[in-house]
This record gives structure tokens, sequence and C-alpha cells, in this order.
């Protein structure tokens, strides 16, 4: 009986956030930091290299992985 207790638990929490999802609209660019932080993180990127792209410090970068691991696209909503 534990296991279904924890299936159940599991199936609606995904049920919610199905039905919080909403579309993220993002300035160009709030989309550009979004795609190199994206693409840097899905490919164990270059740190440096994205902040010179963006134009920003590699400290910021950490900060902007935080956000999109934790929040995904909505993490650059300003």
């Amino acid at each position: 009986m534990l296991v279904f207790d924890y299936v159940s638990n599991i199936m609606y929490d995904m049920l919610l956030e199905v039905t919080y999802m909403r579309k993220v609209e993002l300035r160009m660019n709030e989309q550009l930091k979004y795609e190199v932080i994206k693409e840097l993180v899905d490919h164990n990127g270059n740190k440096n290299r994205a902040a010179k792209k963006l134009g920003i410090s590699r400290r910021q970068v950490d900060r902007l992985i935080i956000k999109y691991k934790e929040n995904g696209k909505s993490g650059f909503v300003h």
C-alpha cells in the first residue's frame, strides 16, 4: 500500500505542475541570457566564455545558472 500512496503522490505533484504551467515570454536581452545559460548547463560549457558573450561577470553567470535550475525560463523574467 505504501508504494501505491507514493506513486499517487508523485502523479498528483505532476498534475499540479502541469496545471500551473504558463507560457513565459522574455525580452530580447532576457531571451539571450536564457539561451546562453541553457546551452551552458545542457552541454557543460565554459562559464567564462558565456560571461564574455553576455557582457557580465562570471559571478553573475553563476547566479543565472542557479536561477535557471530553480525556475527554468521564468527565472529570467525581470
